[in-house]
């Protein structure tokens, strides 16, 4: 039998890591960013296991590899292996096209959590969220496919005001601006 507060649990734990993940790509730093989604990632996969979704919550236990070795161990090695691990996950657990679009943005992730800062890091989130979307509206996950629109919304948003990142991703001051 279907038990609706179940349902109601799920979908709550999907918006608290909705909420925790908009305040982290909200951050002008990569190491809060990288925290903040640390944690949310966690949260998600726990949200998405409870919707049914093996494929979508190894994927976010991926994410928390990824997140956790980017913000403390850039190895070169690392980007690879979890881009493997992310088309294994696909081979073992994808059902539905929207999936394999999850399998692809664990793919670009891999590589942009160890080699992107800054802009090219907020770039490849904001394509990661557009192929994710596709398997948050498969899912019915109401907070995945609020979060995705959102972070479209806010990395775009990011990506064509005229603030440029340095490599740490911080904002340049308005000196460091205008020597560049």
């Amino acid at each position: 039998m279907f038990d609706i507060h179940y349902l109601y649990f799920a979908q709550g734990l999907g918006f608290i890591s909705m909420f925790l993940a908009w305040w982290a790509n909200a951050q002008r730093d990569d190491k809060a960013l990288l925290s903040g989604n640390l944690i949310a990632s966690g949260l998600t996969a726990i949200h998405l296991g409870l919707l049914g979704s093996p494929l979508g919550m190894v994927n976010q236990l991926l994410n928390m590899g990824r997140f956790f070795s980017s913000r403390y161990y850039r190895i070169s090695i690392l980007a690879p292996i979890f881009a493997s691990l992310a088309i294994i996950q696909g081979f073992l657990w994808a059902e539905h096209w929207s999936e394999w679009c999850a399998v692809l943005a664990g793919v670009i992730m891999s590589f942009a959590l160890i080699y992107c800062q800054g802009t090219q890091l907020r770039l490849s989130i904001l394509v990661s969220n557009i192929c994710n979307l596709t398997l948050s509206l498969h899912l019915h996950s109401w907070s995945g496919v609020i979060y995705q629109i959102i972070t479209i919304g806010m990395m775009t948003y990011q990506l064509t005001t005229d603030t440029h990142y340095d490599k740490s991703g911080n904002e340049p001051t308005y000196n460091q601006a205008l020597a560049k």
